[in-house]
């Protein structure tokens, strides 16, 4: 087993990048992660946000009803549930107690709020659509923080992407520098689908503060990414918390999980 597997410190949080679940995809990536779970043993696994995909809401498709055809919901939400079932089937071999398991918490992202503004111009279905209940979440004991606010821990908030006083998501090409203009905190954030850090001296504060761009968890490419240098970073990323508002990290690659994992059956 990599040693990158196996961080010593008690208090260690998995970060999943954006998984972007869909019809159609090979999910062998979430068996990856229930394998990588049982080994690691965190204390929590937070999924950054973008967890589905929900092309059947996308506000930028709705009116090209030819790339439209055949989007459902109901599919969607699917693949999210194949997603979590296979999680669950991996993390559950060689006797991994479920009183061991860890917490689990979504920060949602955009994509997750197609749902939420999609019911905000229709609200007809207001009371029977959620995609929380439809994936089980709530059965599953899941937290889940709404978009743009943030779960916090020892000091570091996590979020899916910093929200600017203006209420709008940070850009710029310095995306953790931005991060870090944004927060007074240490964030760990997602959205990018792309692996950056960096650090910051607060004047007054004892220690360097840190932002953290966590990647992404996703094999395919995207239709509105195909042909293109997208320079997206693929796998986990392991969060030791030794000290309050301090945390080291670990990047486990895709390939390192593929190269571990890739062949083994639940």
């Amino acid at each position: 087993m990599s040693k990158i597997l196996t961080p010593d410190n008690k208090d260690i949080t998995l970060v999943v990048g954006d998984v972007h679940c869909g019809p159609g995809q090979n999910l062998r990536r979430a068996d990856w992660l229930g394998w990588a779970i049982r080994d690691i043993k965190p204390t929590r696994v937070v999924f950054i946000g973008d967890f589905l995909t929900l092309d059947s809401l996308s506000g930028w498709d709705k009116d090209k009803r030819k790339k439209m055809e055949g989007r459902r919901y109901a599919k969607d939400i699917d693949s999210g549930k194949e997603f979590l079932t296979r999680m669950y089937a991996a993390m559950q071999e060689h006797g991994y107690e479920v009183e061991d398991w860890p917490d689990f918490i979504l920060t949602e992202g955009n994509h997750e709020d197609r749902l939420w503004r999609y019911l905000d111009k229709d609200p007809s279905f207001s009371d029977h659509v959620d995609y929380r209940k439809d994936l089980g979440l709530n059965d599953l004991g899941w937290r889940v923080v709404n978009y743009k606010e943030d779960f916090r821990h020892k000091g570091v908030c996590f979020t899916h992407i910093p929200i600017t006083a203006a209420g709008r998501p940070i850009s710029r090409k310095d995306i953790c520098g931005a991060a870090l203009d944004t927060y007074g905190v240490p964030v760990v954030f997602g959205h990018t689908h792309r692996l950056a850090n960096a650090q910051l001296h607060r004047k007054g504060t004892a220690h360097l503060q840190e932002a953290l761009n966590v990647g992404c968890y996703f094999e395919h490419i995207d239709e509105y990414a195909q042909g293109s240098q997208t320079n997206y970073w693929r796998g986990l990323v392991v969060l030791d918390h030794y000290q309050t508002g301090r945390f080291g990290f670990r990047t486990i690659p895709m390939g390192e999980l593929r190269k571990l994992y890739n062949g083994r059956t639940t």
